[in-house]
């Protein structure tokens, strides 16, 4: 290789990086805008939506073909590798919406934080999959669990939640 391919490389992976950068950082603001949704369980679809669309786009960021339905089912299962923690406390939250007044604003607060905590966590995973030649085909839940975890406690101590609230292992 001569230095002009090797800088060309570095270019590129830098504008990769930058973009990927971009992409779970707009997609933890919409996740954290998510949660304040007033309704009720909406909040957990608009959720979901957000999650689908970074995880879309970062495989197009890499040149990964996508399916729609491939892309839901991993979102699914890696939330689901964080269900102890996200679906309980997202569900709480969201059902604390249910109470009047302050139940509305402790329920949107608790979604809101833990919704972007998630969402910067899968989308770091997925980055890392990617960068290391990975697919949509060959991504295993299992394999990244621990590595999804530490992230999602890294990111739900950032947003200032309890330690033990982040993670049950």
């Amino acid at each position: 290789m001569d230095a002009a391919t090797i800088s060309e490389d570095t270019v590129e992976r830098a504008d990769v990086t930058t973009e990927s950068s971009v992409i779970i950082a707009n997609a933890v603001k919409w996740s954290a805008a998510a949660g304040i949704i007033p309704v009720p369980y909406v909040d957990l679809v608009a959720l979901s939506a957000v999650q689908f669309k970074m995880v879309r786009d970062l495989a197009s960021v890499y040149s990964i073909k996508s399916e729609e339905k491939v892309i839901r089912s991993l979102v699914a299962t890696v939330l689901g590798s964080l269900a102890p923690t996200v679906l309980s406390t997202s569900l709480v939250g969201s059902s604390l919406k249910l109470i009047p007044g302050y139940g509305s604003l402790l329920g949107s607060a608790s979604v809101s934080a833990f919704s972007a905590a998630a969402t910067y966590a899968i989308g770091k995973v997925f980055v890392r999959h990617f960068e290391n030649g990975g697919t949509l085909k060959n991504f295993s839940a299992k394999n990244i669990e621990d590595e999804l975890k530490q992230e999602f406690a890294g990111a739900s101590e950032s947003a200032g939640l309890k330690k033990g609230q982040s993670t049950s292992k």
